[in-house]
């Protein structure tokens, strides 16, 4: 017999929802999912999803902070020994799948707090492992490199990975190329 709906507790139907709010934002975006059909999908009648996220925004914000977070654990189990470029370039790739859903986080930013601060977190994830690489190389305390600058650059060329254009290189093979560059001394980021 199921459960009653007020049985079921809240961590649970939140996840449900994340769960089919995912579904729908890989399958169709974010442009043609509507509350209605998350609330379907998971099972809870279409005004009572507001009581667990405000806004369509609000659980988009948290589908990709919960892809992120699922993405970085798997990274540190699967590539524990890896170094972190390698780190970084498998967990950019592994992510390709989202491209889209990126897309529409850009999109949203100028209109949501909750995306924009969930698009912080992935930009942030990215400089953590950029800092990884420059301290594992000896790089982190160079006075010769601009880590500001690297930082920047490694976040605007993923950033402009995801515009959409005819050449459709991915974006983390241009980062592994931008990275193995400042590796090899021949940065374009160091100080004049």
């Amino acid at each position: 017999m199921p459960r009653n709906r007020q049985q079921i507790p809240r961590e649970e139907r939140t996840g449900d929802l994340l769960a089919a709010a995912t579904e729908l934002f890989l399958a169709k975006g974010y442009d043609k999912t509507t509350m209605a059909d998350i609330s379907a999908a998971a099972g809870v009648a279409r005004g009572n999803v507001y009581w667990y996220f405000d806004s369509k925004d609000d659980i988009f914000a948290a589908v990709m902070d919960r892809m992120l977070s699922r993405e970085i654990r798997t990274l540190s189990a699967e590539q524990a020994g890896a170094d972190p470029l390698s780190r970084l370039v498998r967990g950019l790739s592994d992510m390709r799948y989202s491209r889209p859903l990126h897309q529409a986080m850009h999109d949203r930013l100028p209109h949501s707090e909750a995306v924009r601060a969930a698009h912080n977190t992935f930009l942030a994830w990215i400089v953590g492992l950029v800092d990884e690489v420059m301290a594992e190389h000896g790089l982190d305390g160079d006075p010769d490199i601009d880590a500001t600058l690297l930082r920047d650059t490694v976040v605007t060329v993923f950033e402009g990975a995801h515009v959409p254009n005819d050449r459709n290189r991915p974006a983390h093979e241009m980062l592994r190329f931008l990275m193995e560059s400042v590796l090899a001394g021949r940065s374009p980021v160091k100080r004049a």
